[in-house]
C-alpha cells in the first residue's frame, strides 16, 4: 500500500513541475516555438501572424499549468487539515489531466529529452500512486 506521505511528495513534487511548467510556458514560450520550428512545422518568414498565434497559445499552455499546479497544492494543503477525502479525487484529477497538455505537445514535437523524461515518469508515478491510493480507500480511509 501506499502511504499518504508518499502519495504528497510525489504530487507536491508534480504540482510544483506544473507550476515552473507554467511560468517557463509564460515567460519565454519561445523554447517551445523553437522545438516545434525544428521538429513540426517551419514557418515562413512573412508568417508573423501565425508565430505570434502560436506563442499566445503556448503562454495560455503555461497559465493553464500555472493556475492548475497552484490549485493542486493548495488542495494538498487543505487535504492535510480538514481530511476530506474528496480533495484527494479533485487533486489526482487535476494533476493528471495537466500534464497531458505538455506530455501531448512535447510527443508531438517529437523532442524527447532530459526533461521529458523526468515528466514522464512524474506522470506514471502520479498514475501508480492514484492507484495505489484508490485502493487504499476502498481498504480504509485515507489517513
Amino acid at each position: 500500500m501506499i502511504r499518504l506521505r508518499t502519495f504528497f511528495i510525489i504530487y507536491g513534487t508534480a504540482n510544483v513541475g506544473l507550476i515552473l511548467y507554467g511560468l517557463l510556458a509564460m515567460l519565454v514560450p519561445t523554447i517551445l516555438l523553437e522545438s516545434f520550428s525544428l521538429h513540426v512545422y517551419q514557418f515562413p518568414p512573412d508568417a508573423t501572424l501565425a508565430v505570434g498565434y502560436l506563442l499566445a497559445l503556448f503562454r495560455l499552455l503555461g497559465l493553464f499549468n500555472l493556475i492548475l499546479g497552484v490549485i493542486g497544492l493548495v488542495l494538498l494543503w487543505r487535504y492535510r487539515i480538514s481530511h476530506q477525502v474528496w480533495l484527494i479525487y479533485t487533486v489526482i484529477i487535476l494533476t493528471v489531466f495537466s500534464y497531458l497538455g505538455p506530455i501531448i505537445l512535447d510527443n508531438t514535437v517529437g523532442n524527447i529529452g532530459y526533461f521529458e523524461i523526468i515528466e514522464h515518469i512524474i506522470f506514471v508515478s502520479m498514475l501508480i500512486a492514484a492507484i495505489l491510493m484508490l485502493f487504499r480507500r476502498k481498504t480504509n480511509d485515507f489517513s
